[in-house]
């Protein structure tokens, strides 16, 4: 998941997503402009710096990028046990060593954990554009998720950044698309599509109340009650559209899902 301006909700979305997804899910913070908001915000900041996406940073210098190193450096959700995290970075620093090189060998490991657990793969890549982003997990995903509010501003930016995030890309194949959060607050789905050509895959319910105890306003002690609310409401439908999306664009490109009804990654 990703998005063409600053705060329009891709952490949120994909940690929601996460913790709704129907199979065991990895949910990667890679996006680059800080430190965790995750580790920070949804856990409270009760985790030490460790584990981060350092560690993976090391297992590839030294060759030993794998599903195990992936294991280790997840963490698992209190309420979600068979929903894991692994926390983005742990200081500024540390995005120099975030190389095309690591997000490429990442990208390997990610996909070999899908094929052989049919542990299936969120990312929260942040925003377009910055410096050693994760532009490779892009590249490699089933889905590109574009997140952004309906306010006139941010139908802007996504036009301005159609051809971006089209790319080289065939939209007939569905690699890309918008998560629209809000929608309707005050433009529709069908305005940002006019304009970029990108369909418009899900919509999530604009919660603020519910997005800030995700985030660590208050902590989750019901998932039963967080299930209720209107945003993870909306992630449920969301996720159903999503899977709909990605088996329709198995079937354009001819090619049979990883694993049985599993492995669809959404990054």
């Amino acid at each position: 998941m990703t998005s063409t301006r600053g705060a329009p909700g891709v952490t949120t979305s994909a940690l929601a997503l996460t913790l709704m997804w129907p199979r065991s899910a990895i949910l990667v913070e890679a996006d680059v402009s800080g430190s965790s908001s995750i580790k920070a915000g949804h856990f409270r900041g009760q985790l030490g710096a460790r584990p981060n996406i350092g560690q993976l940073v090391v297992a590839h210098r030294g060759g030993n990028l794998d599903i195990d190193t992936l294991l280790e450096a997840g963490i698992v959700f209190p309420l979600n046990p068979d929903r894991r995290f692994v926390p983005g970075m742990a200081t500024a620093a540390q995005r120099e060593d975030l190389t095309t090189g690591f997000w490429m060998g990442l990208a390997q490991a990610l996909t070999a954990m899908t094929r052989r657990d049919g542990v299936d793969v969120i990312i929260d890549a942040g925003r377009l554009g910055m410096t050693n982003a994760p532009t490779p997990l892009l590249d490699a995903a089933d889905l590109i998720a574009v997140v952004s509010r309906t306010r006139l501003d941010d139908a802007v930016s996504v036009t301005a950044n159609a051809a971006l995030l089209r790319g080289a890309t065939d939209v007939a194949v569905d690699h890309v698309g918008l998560v629209l959060v809000g929608e309707g607050r005050p433009v529709r789905g069908q305005f940002f599509t006019e304009r970029t050509g990108l369909p418009v895959w899900a919509s999530l319910a604009f919660d603020p109340a519910t997005a800030e105890q995700l985030c660590g306003g208050q902590e989750v002690r019901s998932a039963r009650k967080l299930e209720l609310s209107p945003l993870m409401r909306s992630v449920r439908s969301a996720i159903t559209e999503l899977e709909v999306v990605a088996a329709r664009r198995r079937e354009l490109l001819g090619r049979a899902p990883s694993t049985a009804g599993r492995g669809v990654r959404r990054k």
